[in-house]
């Protein structure tokens, strides 16, 4: 057994005796800090993938060395369907709306039922799963067809990502609050999931000696970094905006305790993780050249992004205030430190389709 092997699997099995030993004492209390680390986990899968398929579409050189941290972040894609599994055999301790008859729920119940919303998820899992093993095989083909069908792939992973992952963050994160809605919500947590995998990327780009590359391209990872979190910023006032302006009850439950209690101090966390601190720096063309500062700034956008994570959730779960459980640093800890030493044993297996293409 690889030394790699060994650790993700002494990884593995510390993070499954973690979780159930959170699981047996409060569940309840456990699954909701999991939650917001499953959202994290597959957020920085998904955005792998969706960045890896872009620059399928696109082309360039830039995204070279970039796609080898992409390409073992997209193998993680059906661990998803496993971290899923805590989430299923708890699902009413988290969805309150699971057996409710409240009227803001009995409205929408032909949409917020048990099975239907267990049958969404196995379609959304089992899609992503597909997506990123079609793409994988076709990526390690060496005929002459390869470009084609790749790009092909690509635009179609695209699109059925997109419609998928929109449904999805209805379905996981809004429905924890029924009453509310927001059309943009998908389009935001999207966004943030390819921030999150461009963050990934640039990151293993700075500090992975193999993934290292001359200060042009980073440069252009820089760029991107930018373009993600001015798109992030630009969606996420634009919620905030119109459900301000409308100033409805319903739409302006989801804020109210997220600006009006402690959980402000959350709230303006994220945004100087999310858009001050990186729009500040990546508008200088130093720090996006140099990996001893865009290294250190794209692991900021991660940890800003899993607090955004943790935003979506726990303040529909504890509308009273900030409150940190026990349970918030051992899943973190153990689901999320499972991901990145799996991520880091992929990114130790080299692939013969993940450098250049001679088609492009």
């Amino acid at each position: 057994m690889s030394r790699a092997t060994r650790y993700t699997s002494i990884a593995g099995a510390c993070a499954a005796v973690m979780v159930a030993a959170g699981y047996a004492f409060n569940p309840a209390e456990f699954l909701s800090s999991y939650l917001f680390a499953f959202l994290f986990c597959v957020g920085l899968s998904l955005g792998a993938m969706a960045n890896l398929m872009l620059h399928e579409l696109t082309g360039g050189r830039w995204g070279l060395p970039i796609r080898r941290p992409w390409t073992a972040a997209t193998r993680l894609v059906p661990l998803n369907i496993v971290l899923f599994i805590p989430l299923l055999c708890g699902l009413p301790l988290v969805y309150h709306w699971v057996g409710s008859s409240a009227p803001d729920v009995s409205l929408k119940h032909w949409w917020l039922n048990r099975p239907f919303f267990l049958a969404r998820a196995a379609v959304y899992l089992l899609i992503w799963a597909i997506l990123a093993w079609r793409w994988l095989a076709v990526a390690a083909r060496t005929d002459e067809m390869r470009p084609p069908a790749l790009r092909r792939w690509s635009a179609l992973g695209l699109i059925l990502y997109g419609l998928t992952m929109s449904l999805a963050a209805v379905d996981w994160i809004m429905s924890l609050m029924p009453q509310w809605y927001s059309t943009t919500f998908g389009l935001l947590v999207g966004t943030s999931q390819m921030l999150s995998g461009m963050a990934l990327g640039a990151a293993a780009c700075a500090f992975w000696p193999e993934a290292r590359t001359d200060a042009g391209r980073l440069q252009d990872f820089g760029n991107l970094l930018l373009m993600y979190v001015m798109s992030w910023a630009y969606l996420a006032f634009t919620q905030y905006l119109i459900i301000w302006a409308e100033d409805l009850p319903k739409e302006t439950a989801w804020f109210i305790p997220r600006v009006q209690t402690s959980w402000r101090w959350l709230t303006l966390t994220v945004l100087i993780l999310q858009f001050a601190l990186p729009f500040v720096l990546l508008l200088s063309r130093v720090v996006k050249r140099a990996p001893r500062y865009l290294g250190p700034l794209a692991l900021s956008l991660l940890i800003g992004q899993l607090l955004f994570n943790f935003y979506l959730v726990m303040p529909v779960l504890k509308p009273t205030g900030f409150q940190l459980a026990w349970s918030d640093p051992l899943v973190v800890i153990a689901v999320v430190g499972f991901w990145f030493v799996a991520w880091v044993r992929n990114l130790n297996t080299p692939l013969s389709h993940e450098y250049a293409n001679p088609h492009r």
